[in-house]
């Protein structure tokens, strides 16, 4: 029987286990991040629901204790409330300030408190200060506004900026602040192998091969909820028959619908407006809502009804999160021969999991 301690399955930001400390370390992305810091230049760090940013992020912030700083913007709902919560992350500990207010900012208002938060630290040691502000989850227009409209303000103070965002690159005129932009793919099979060898070590290696090889390409975000779902399954062997099925039949798409279903896939459940689908994909949301007419009779595809849109939920989706039953999920792949050797092998991986 497999026994899961420490939270191992846990959806938090990776790097908040020690066992994912060296698997994040070495992406490529740190590198670059890293010339950051070193060099002082700002980066955009774009992708997805669930594709790693905040664990990325997290892990800066873990190599440079003191010097980085880390903000979140999903809370505040303009470009001033960002900049509070900015404010809040680089001041002093017990440092009090004036709530900021509205919803456009002032480049005075910008200068005067950002200069008054470092200006706090004059008499610390020099290694205490903050020099690397982290900036998770801004959306359009708060990257439009801070760091677009006020980026030469931001230019002036000592401080590197490294900003995530769901959309692939940053919005104009803010394109002009970041040095560098990096956006972030889904894991290929190598990466989800060692993700699951930290997250399950006690599984041995013929059966994370065997997992990482159904469930890849994927956010590690989908990783972890695949895992989730394949642990506190009933019927592991026929959850896993019905995703090698569903990655057989999606891997035989042509690339616009099979580019469409993968993004679905990591949006989740979403309407055929969805501000990131449409960034992700690069085309037009008529184009986007014909794709998912032609990915709904192919069984890939769900669309209910959700007040005056429509949602539509991918296969893989309905079958992780419990959605649909076993005669609704069924086996619709298009080929359903190419995945017998995954079957196979994933039905002796199951029996031989619950043996154990």
């Amino acid at each position: 029987m497999c026994v899961v301690l420490d939270r191992a399955m846990s959806r938090r930001s990776l790097t908040a286990s020690k066992r994912d400390q060296e698997l994040f370390a070495m992406v490529p992305e740190m590198e670059v991040l890293r010339g950051a810091q070193e060099f002082g230049l700002n980066v955009y760090v774009g992708g997805g629901p669930g594709s790693g940013k905040t664990t990325l992020l997290r892990r800066v912030e873990h190599e440079y204790p003191g010097a980085a700083v880390f903000a979140r913007a999903e809370p505040a709902r303009s470009a001033s409330g960002l900049l509070e919560a900015i404010a809040s992350a680089v001041g002093p500990p017990l440092t009090v300030r004036t709530r900021l207010a509205g919803t456009e900012l002032d480049v005075r208002l910008l200068e005067a408190t950002l200069s008054g938060v470092l200006g706090d630290w004059e008499d610390a040691d020099e290694a205490q200060r903050p020099r690397l502000v982290l900036v998770d989850g801004a959306d359009e227009e708060q990257i439009r506004v801070l760091f677009g409209r006020y980026r030469d303000s931001l230019w002036d103070l000592p401080l590197t900026w490294i900003v995530a965002g769901r959309r692939s690159t940053p919005p104009a005129p803010a394109d002009a602040f970041f040095d560098r932009v990096l956006h972030l793919a889904p894991w290929p099979q190598q990466q989800i192998q060692e993700l699951i060898g930290l997250r399950v070590p006690q599984w041995p290696a013929a059966w994370r091969d065997e997992v990482a090889s159904i469930l890849a390409p994927a956010t590690p975000s989908q990783v972890l909820l695949d895992l989730q779902t394949l642990v506190l399954s009933s019927n592991r062997t026929e959850l896993l028959q019905w995703l090698a099925d569903e990655r057989a039949q999606a891997s035989s798409l042509p690339g616009r619908l099979r580019g469409l279903y993968e993004a679905l896939n990591q949006a989740g459940p979403t309407h055929a407006g969805d501000e990131w689908l449409l960034d992700a994909l690069g085309v037009s949301r008529s184009r986007v809502v014909h794709c998912l007419k032609e990915l709904e009779s192919l069984g890939l595809v769900r669309a209910e009804r959700d007040g005056r849109r429509v949602r539509y939920t991918s296969r893989r989706y309905s079958l992780l999160a419990g959605i649909l039953g076993p005669e609704a999920a069924g086996r619709a792949a298009a080929d359903p021969s190419a995945a017998g050797a995954l079957v196979d092998t994933s039905r002796a991986f199951v029996e031989d999991l619950q043996r154990r």
